[in-house]
């Protein structure tokens, strides 16, 4: 068993460097363009409040419940591209590294958790950076609550695993069904409340927004943040229930049909 575990991490590590190295090693911009993502839709949605109000400053100056526009937007952007990423990334893992489960160590899991891992670490810097820059420029906030907030970015970070999986596994069985991703991915940024807030939305409409778990891990990561922000038509049984069905479903779907997988071409 341990021996196992050892061989997983020697070929997870191995793998991840290799990711590391295909993903920002030959174009130095990688690096920047993760960084100018956020900022540019920031300054985008910015500029659309401020075309609304009259003036940049007034877009900037914006507050959605007690919370400065930038850092309403960071807080929903970051999470949301990290959910984008894991999924696409893991979605296409074993298309990109199929030539390296001809070496018996390496299987399609390990390319998986790699991707995983190296989106996971790419969230974090972002984050961390993101709101330093915000805070550095004058949008400030203390964190409300710390330990729930990594609780559900963590949560958050297993959930979009247990979808790459789904993904990857259906949409190599199922090539054709690959178109959808694009549109399925625009829909959820403009269902998952990222540039707006489910308080805002009149109650009607709100229990059909609430079906997409994605919006609840946003809105209750943004209250655990800010600490006078509130989500409370958010729950985090949902979501956690959401996350072991994902992940369940992922790796069950995974044991049945990655062999027919790899036998597709």
């Amino acid at each position: 068993m341990l021996k196992e575990i050892k061989q997983l991490q020697t070929v997870v590590f191995a793998i991840f460097l290799r990711e590391l190295k295909t993903r920002f090693g030959k174009y130095r911009l990688g690096y920047l363009w993760a960084l100018i993502e956020p900022f540019l839709h920031i300054a985008v949605f910015v500029g659309i409040r401020g075309i609304v109000a009259g003036t940049l400053r007034g877009g900037a100056g914006k507050i959605i419940y007690h919370v400065d526009y930038p850092l309403f937007l960071a807080a929903g952007l970051l999470p949301f591209f990290m959910f984008r990423h894991i999924v696409i990334q893991v979605m296409n893992s074993v298309e990109a590294n199929r030539r390296l489960f001809a070496y018996q160590p390496v299987k399609p899991i390990d390319a998986m958790i790699s991707r995983w891992i190296l989106e996971g670490v790419i969230f974090v810097f972002l984050w961390v950076i993101v709101f330093s820059i915000l805070h550095f420029i004058g949008f400030k906030t203390e964190i409300k609550d710390p330990l729930g907030l990594i609780f559900l970015y963590i949560l958050f970070y297993i959930f979009s695993f247990g979808i790459g999986i789904i993904f990857c596994i259906v949409f190599n069985i199922y090539e054709e069904m690959r178109n959808i991703i694009p549109p399925v991915m625009l829909l959820l940024f403009f269902l998952s409340a990222i540039f707006y807030s489910i308080n805002m939305i009149p109650r009607k409409f709100q229990i059909f927004l609430l079906w997409n778990p994605v919006l609840h891990f946003i809105e209750l990561s943004r209250a655990r943040l800010f600490p006078l922000y509130r989500a409370d038509m958010c729950s985090l049984e949902f979501i956690m229930v959401c996350t072991v069905i994902s992940l369940f479903l992922g790796l069950s779907l995974y044991k049945l049909k990655i062999k027919e997988v790899l036998a597709s071409e």
